[in-house]
């Protein structure tokens, strides 16, 4: 039976599947449950241009924080009868799936339950998917749920 369980999510389908599997596992198991959020301010990267031109990068960071807020908190909604508590990690130029593993670690996280997204071809050769890296390297048993 696991204990302690981490759930990864973020705005996708396959995230809010993975929610409802982790939540089933720690009603059954009467185990913790941290519902995780990270945000991962490396994707202003990508658009570093635009946000320092047209924004203050802290208030786009801030603005990144704020809505996985949000998401922590619908998720939170949905852990009725679950001892559930909201993480929001902050990747700071780190892997999102890093951070994972190393928050999981130190929790004494028996399980993490993440959605895999249905990265294909050269995207995923190049990229990879947190949820597979996290698979790699997490200390603790990754379950990788599909959108269903």
């Amino acid at each position: 039976m696991y204990k302690n369980i981490l759930v990864a999510i973020d705005d996708s389908e396959t995230s809010r599947c993975a929610l409802t599997e982790a939540l089933h596992i720690a009603r059954t198991s009467n185990a913790k449950l941290y519902i995780t959020h990270v945000a991962d301010e490396t994707l202003m990267g990508m658009h570093g241009r635009t946000f320092t031109t047209s924004l203050n990068l802290d208030h786009a960071i801030q603005a990144i924080a704020n809505a996985g807020r949000e998401l922590l908190v619908e998720a939170m909604k949905t852990a009725s009868g679950v001892d559930a508590e909201p993480l929001l990690l902050e990747a700071r130029n780190r892997r999102v799936s890093e951070t994972i593993a190393d928050k999981a670690r130190e929790l004494g996280i028996d399980l993490i339950v993440i959605g895999r997204h249905g990265q294909r071809g050269l995207a995923k050769l190049i990229l990879g998917s947190v949820a597979e890296q996290l698979a790699k390297m997490a200390d603790a048993s990754v379950l990788l749920v599909r959108k269903h």
